[in-house]
């Protein structure tokens, strides 16, 4: 089956979903961890407060996604989400563990509506769900240095949040939003292959988050990492979902991970290596989504959170000085190659199935007609 070009409007949607989502980052991160300085919050409390708010926002998405999508809430919990990241940053005095849960759970409602309005426009391609989530590192990236040194205003972000929201509520039409639900294509496989492809595609999320939380370890600290981790970070993901649509999911995923491996397990604590490899583990972000969502079309809310709930499994042995301990080349170069077979093999499964845009497998045998996923 031809897949339709994107409409302009499709294209359009994830850039202004993807701008609020770097304010609803900027908003939560900041908030948070200026929150985990309180003057009465100390070593335990504090750490708490920021693993308790990555806890709430990533790992509600699974199942108020499942909520979301039940109901169809996908615009609703958007600008919900995008209110709750607003009231954190509001001229009013809110607890700690308050603050904590009002981001977290607003932002996981932003995450699930927005992502899934996206993953349903986007006709099976993987550059707008790209388009979308890259903006969200640099979001986080500012969040956490205003939270961090106190620096910089808050304000702003909180105008224009607001702003955000009134445009959401007036100006983004709720049928337009959400268009693209997908045809029912090819027949998906059966219950224990499909469980079998969506565990393979999350084991390489989960793989993909412990690594990128430590591939800069050995890095000096400073303003250089400050900034050059969030810019590499979006840029893998901006850029790694435009050129697998044009390549092939396949090739361009399981080529970029084969080529961050030595940049990441061989950096010695070199930036000039270690950013580059960032920027090519994280280009794969793109392709998992939309092929979680290849698995499960009538669930783009429930899709969009599994990968995060990996997310959040895999960076969470990163907390704690233990799992810090088991960074170092071994593992990278371990880890990273596993990352690579693991992805490679679902795609060739997926792309059987007729639920990936793989070129190189599925031209072979269609003359280069693409399927839609479902």
């Amino acid at each position: 089956m031809q897949l339709p070009p994107l409409s302009a409007e499709s294209r359009f949607r994830p850039a202004v979903y993807g701008l609020i989502h770097a304010l609803v980052d900027a908003a939560c991160a900041a908030a948070v961890v200026r929150a985990s300085r309180g003057s009465y919050l100390q070593d335990l409390g504090a750490f708490w407060t920021v693993a308790g708010y990555d806890l709430l926002a990533f790992g509600l998405e699974f199942p108020l996604g499942l909520v979301v999508d039940r109901l169809r809430l996908a615009r609703f919990s958007m600008i919900i989400g995008a209110a709750m990241a607003a009231l954190v940053l509001a001229p009013v005095s809110i607890p700690p563990f308050t603050t904590m849960i009002v981001a977290g759970v607003g932002n996981a409602l932003f995450h699930l509506g927005a992502g899934g309005l996206v993953l349903r426009s986007a006709g099976g391609c993987a550059a707008p769900a790209g388009v979308f989530v890259a903006p969200g590192a640099l979001g986080l990236g500012l969040g956490m240095w205003m939270g961090r040194t106190g620096r910089g205003s808050t304000f702003p972000i909180y105008v224009a949040l607001a702003f955000a929201v009134i445009a959401l509520i007036t100006l983004d039409r709720p049928a337009a939003a959400e268009r693209g639900t997908p045809s029912q294509g090819k027949e998906q496989p059966a219950i224990f292959p499909w469980l079998v492809l969506l565990m393979l595609l999350l084991v390489s999320v989960a793989v993909r988050s412990f690594v990128g939380f430590g591939a800069c370890f050995q890095c000096p600290g400073g303003l250089a990492v400050a900034i050059g981790l969030p810019v590499a970070a979006f840029l893998g993901k901006l850029l790694g979902g435009v050129v697998a649509d044009r390549l092939g999911w396949l090739r361009a995923s399981t080529g970029a991970l084969l080529l961050s491996l030595p940049l990441i397990a061989f950096s010695g604590g070199s930036l000039v290596l270690a950013l580059p490899g960032v920027l090519l583990f994280q280009s794969t972000m793109a392709v998992t989504l939309v092929a979680v969502y290849g698995l499960m079309p009538r669930w783009p809310a429930t899709a969009f959170g599994l990968p995060c709930l990996a997310l959040v499994a895999g960076s969470f042995p990163t907390f704690f000085p233990a799992g810090k301990q088991l960074f170092g080349r071994s593992a990278f170069v371990l880890l990273i190659a596993f990352s690579a077979a693991v992805l490679a093999l679902a795609l060739r499964r997926l792309a059987r199935h007729g639920l990936a845009r793989d070129r190189r497998f599925m031209g072979r045998r269609t003359g280069g007609a693409r399927a839609t996923p479902g």
